[in-house]
Formats: structure tokens, sequence, C-alpha cells
């Protein structure tokens, strides 16, 4: 039905296993990084929505200053700037919510209900 595998693509599989599981490791590396940044830069972000939305929330606003002075409609809606500005554009409904969706707790509301808390 196939063929016998040879010995150099045999190397070649070996050699994207050992890629894949280096870049498993850094990833797992990269993650306790973050994880050990965000709890001594914004300790109660990261208990509010976690590490990555944290640091994708500061990154979005430029710093964690510029974050706490956003108001919080601006907050919501940070990461869907394009959407807003061609609902805007177009007279369409604004989106309700960007990078703050990403939240953990946000998965376990259905559709229905996420759509009565952002509004």
């Amino acid at each position: 039905m196939g063929t016998e595998i040879s010995d150099s693509d045999i190397a070649h599989i070996h050699s994207l296993c050992d890629q894949v599981i280096s870049i498993s490791e850094y990833r797992t590396q990269l993650a306790e990084y973050l994880r050990n940044r965000m709890s001594a830069i914004a300790p109660n972000l990261t208990a509010l929505v976690g590490e990555l939305v944290g640091a994708r929330l500061i990154s979005h606003a430029g710093s964690l200053l510029s974050l706490a002075k956003h108001p919080a409609s601006t907050i919501q809606i940070l990461g869907a700037e394009k959407a807003l500005f061609r609902a805007l554009k177009t007279k369409h409904d604004t989106p309700k919510y960007g990078l703050i969706y990403h939240v953990c707790i946000f998965y376990f509301f259905s559709f229905l209900r996420l759509s009565y808390i952002s509004c």
C-alpha cells in the first residue's frame, strides 16, 4: 500500500520532531516569563483578565499608565478599532467588545448573555 521510509526521510522526521520539541519548550519559557513579568508589573490586571490578555491590553494601549487613564468603554472595545470604524462608516451596529472578549470567564457565558453583559 505504501513505500518504505528511507534513512534520510527518518533523519528529516527526527529533525522536525526535535524542532517541534524545541519550539514547545521555548513557548513554555515565554509563558513563564510573561507570567512573572505581569505579576510583577500589573498584579491586579493579571488577576482580573490573565497574563496574556493583560499583556495585550497594555500593548494595545501603549503603556500601563495609558491603559489606566482609559475609560471603561474604551477598554471594552480595545482591539476592535477596525470593526468600530467600519461600523461607523457603514452606519451598522458598533462592536461591543474587543480584546476583553478573550478573558476565560467570558467563555462560560453563552453568546446571548454575553451581549447583555456588555451593554
